[in-house]
Formats: structure tokens, C-alpha cells, sequence
């Protein structure tokens, strides 16, 4: 049913009208459907042909703006015929009626989906203009009005408000809190692009300073470089050389820890943040670490390896913590590479 009604509408399920259109489609379908009964009421049951003609004619404008919705796809024109459509034909019948057969109550219809079909502005103006041409009536009129019973057409009238009023405010409020939830997930795909390297997929140095800047107390934080990358770029290209950074960062983010977070810092420069707080257990996963990545096949016809540098790091004394560490990163690129280095 959904997918045909995508198909009716011009869009998506998941497109912010896709509602609107729903909401506009199911009125125009019960108004017509109340118009046909009030047109069929009116001429067999209660021949009164001032209200035989008005529903009869609201019926044709019902079966019009549905034309306008799903053949022209021009839902603001259907919601602008089934607001004055509704709103025309309750007065006429007030006008009619006066207080009779309880039809005072479908003054209630305009301001509700006035404002909702046509937006704050144009539907306040409806709203407006309607109490003040419904004031007018009721005051010059009500002197001679006489007290009614509560007959079953006034039943009919209450129970057709009651859920039309009920209808609204369901899809009000649904379509308000889907509204909310593809505004939420929309800033959650954003936030994550916003967060995550784009070649490598890890997170970005955006996310990582974030997480440094967050962490309480103390903990370990490792810089990585692949050891003469510009030669793999030389020699192999800059293609090749983008896939040895896709691969050693699944590498990366398959062997370090699951509270552990590893990071895209810049180019070829890697960072991951530790969880471990023991030096001695942290320097067998980084001697590990080293074994794993120069015994793996990259796919050129080189080795890969890489040089790590690790320091303490508190989010209080962040910079210092980074410049030490890219420090011990140098100086295991200057003992030979393939290998880590501590922070002094």
C-alpha cells in the first residue's frame, strides 16, 4: 500500500511531504466519503435541497482535489481546495441550521486544519475571517434561535467532529515526532561523516583531538608512521599507496583493544588511544603489533612497516603529551625503524 502510494504522491516514504500527502489523502477521502453520505442523506432520507446542493457540490471539489494530488502531484493546491472546500460548506450549513442539529460544532474544523493545511499565516487569515463572518451570524441570528434536542443527526455531527478533530491532531503529532527523528538521524550521519576519515574509514584527527581533550586521568596514546612511504608512493604509486593505508588501518582497528580507539592523525600518521594503563603489558601488544604489520602482505612488492611513538597523555597537558610522543615517534625512526620507541 505504501509503495503504491509513493508511486501516487511523487515521493519517498522517507521524503518530509511523504506524510503531508498522506494526511491530505485520507481527508479528502473521508470528506468525500462524508459528503457523498450527507448528499445521499439529504435526498433520500431528508429531502432539504439547499444542503443537497452544497454537499453535492463539495463532493465534486473533494474528487477535484484529489485530481490535483495524485494526477498533478500538486499537493499545496488539493490542501488549499479541501481547507475552503470544508470551510464553505460548515458555513453554509450554519447559516442553514443556525444552532439546530447540533451543527455549530463544525466551526471547530477551520482553525484546526486551516492552520495545518495551509500554514500559520494564510490559515490564521481563513481563521479569522471565518469567526468573524460566523460572529456576525450567531449575533444577529441567536435571538430567535430556540432550544433544540439532542437528536441522532446531532450524534452523527459530534461523532464526525470528534474524529476529524482526532485525526488531525494524530497526524499532527506523528508527522511533528517523524519530522524530529530524520532531523535526528540526519545530524547523526552528518556527525559521523564529520568524524570519520574518508580513504581509511577510522576516525578522523578531528574526532581523536575530541577524544584526548574528554578522557579523565591517565593513559597511554601511540603515534604511527609508515616507515618510507614516500618510496612506496614513488615506486608503486599513489593508488597502491592509498590501499596499503586502507589495509594497515584494518589491521589497526582489528588488533587493538575494543575500548581502545585508533585514528587517521594526518597522511601516513596513525594514533591510537589506550585503554591499558600497565607499561610492561602495553609494550608486548606494540612489539606484537610491529611483528604483525611487517609480516603481512600489502600486495607490493616491498615490505611495509611501521615506526611507533608512545607518551602518557593527560587531557590537561594535551600539546606537551603530543609533542612528546611525536618525539619518541622520531626516535624510533632514528633506531633503524620497525620498531617503538618510549617517551623519555
Amino acid at each position: 500500500m505504501v509503495s503504491i502510494l509513493e508511486k501516487w504522491f511523487g515521493a519517498e516514504r522517507t521524503h518530509p511531504d511523504f506524510r503531508f500527502r498522506s494526511f491530505l489523502f485520507i481527508s479528502l477521502l473521508c470528506i468525500s466519503g462524508s459528503f457523498a453520505f450527507f448528499t445521499y442523506y439529504n435526498l433520500v432520507i431528508d429531502f432539504f435541497p439547499p444542503m443537497l446542493i452544497a454537499n453535492f457540490v463539495s463532493l465534486l471539489f473533494g474528487i477535484l482535489g484529489g485530481y490535483f494530488l495524485i494526477v498533478k502531484k500538486r499537493s499545496q493546491v488539493a490542501a488549499t481546495i479541501l481547507q475552503l472546500v470544508v470551510s464553505l460548506d460548515t458555513f453554509i450549513l450554519i447559516l442553514i441550521n443556525g444552532n439546530e442539529e447540533f451543527a455549530l460544532i463544525f466551526a471547530f474544523l477551520t482553525p484546526v486544519m486551516g492552520i495545518f493545511l495551509l500554514g500559520y499565516r494564510y490559515g490564521s487569515i481563513l481563521s479569522i475571517v471565518y469567526f468573524v463572518g460566523l460572529f456576525y451570524f450567531c449575533l444577529t441570528q441567536m435571538d430567535s434561535w430556540r432550544p433544540e434536542p439532542f437528536l441522532p443527526i446531532s450524534l452523527i455531527h459530534f461523532s464526525f467532529i470528534y474524529v476529524f478533530l482526532f485525526m488531525v491532531s494524530y497526524f499532527y503529532d506523528t508527522s511533528r515526532r517523524k519530522a524530529y527523528q530524520m532531523m535526528e538521524e540526519s545530524n547523526r550521519q552528518l556527525q559521523e561523516l564529520a568524524t570519520t576519515d574518508v580513504l581509511t574509514k577510522l576516525r578522523n584527527r578531528r574526532f581523536m583531538e575530541d577524544r584526548l581533550l574528554s578522557v579523565d586521568g591517565k593513559h597511554y596514546i601511540a603515534m604511527l608512521d609508515v616507515d618510507d612511504f614516500k618510496k612506496i608512493n614513488d615506486q608503486c604509486g599513489h593508488d597502491l599507496g592509498d590501499k596499503v593505508l586502507v589495509k594497515l588501518a584494518k589491521l589497526l582497528a582489528d588488533q587493538v583493544g575494543s575500548n581502545d580507539v585508533v585514528g587517521r592523525w594526518g597522511g601516513e600518521e596513525f594514533i591510537i588511544v589506550f585503554e591499558e594503563t600497565d607499561i610492561s603489558k602495553l609494550q608486548i601488544r606494540l612489539k606484537r603489533l610491529n611483528h604483525s604489520i611487517a609480516n603481512t602482505d600489502f600486495g607490493i612488492q616491498r615490505k611495509v612497516t611501521i615506526s611507533i611513538g608512545v607518551a602518557v597523555h593527560f587531557a590537561s597537558q594535551h600539546r606537551e603529551c603530543l609533542r612528546s610522543a611525536d618525539q619518541a615517534l622520531y626516535d624510533a625512526k632514528a633506531s633503524g625503524k620497525n620498531c617503538y620507541c618510549l617517551a623519555h
